[in-house]
C-alpha cells in the first residue's frame, strides 16, 4: 500500500489537504474517509468493484486511478477500458469512461 500512496501523494495532499510530505510519512487515517463516499469500478473484462469508504484520486499524467479505501486497501489501476463512479450515498456525483 506504501506504493501507491507514495504514487499518488500529490493527488492525496490535492484531495485531503495535507502536504506531500505528510501523506508520505503518516499515510492515511481514518478521518480521511467518508461513511457516505463509495467507488464503484468496471473492470476490462467486465468484472465489478464497489467499495465503501473509498474515494478516488486520477493521475492524468500518469494515466492512472488510484482507488483508496478504509478497510479493502488500496488500488491502482491504467485508464484503459476502465468505468469508474464516485458515490455519495446512493446518488453517483462523477463517472468517468476511459
Amino acid at each position: 500500500m506504501f506504493e501507491i500512496r507514495q504514487a499518488f501523494a500529490a493527488p492525496l495532499a490535492e484531495r485531503l489537504g495535507r502536504s506531500v510530505t505528510e501523506i508520505l510519512d503518516e499515510g492515511l487515517g481514518v478521518g480521511d474517509f467518508k461513511l457516505d463516499e463509495s467507488i464503484e469500478l468496471t473492470l476490462c473484462d467486465g468484472s465489478t468493484m464497489s467499495l465503501r469508504c473509498a474515494f478516488a484520486v486520477i493521475d492524468v499524467q500518469q494515466r492512472l486511478v488510484g482507488i483508496f479505501s478504509e478497510h479493502c486497501g488500496y488500488f491502482c489501476y491504467g485508464m484503459f477500458d476502465l468505468q469508474l463512479s464516485e458515490l455519495k450515498g446512493d446518488n453517483v456525483v462523477t463517472q468517468h469512461v476511459w
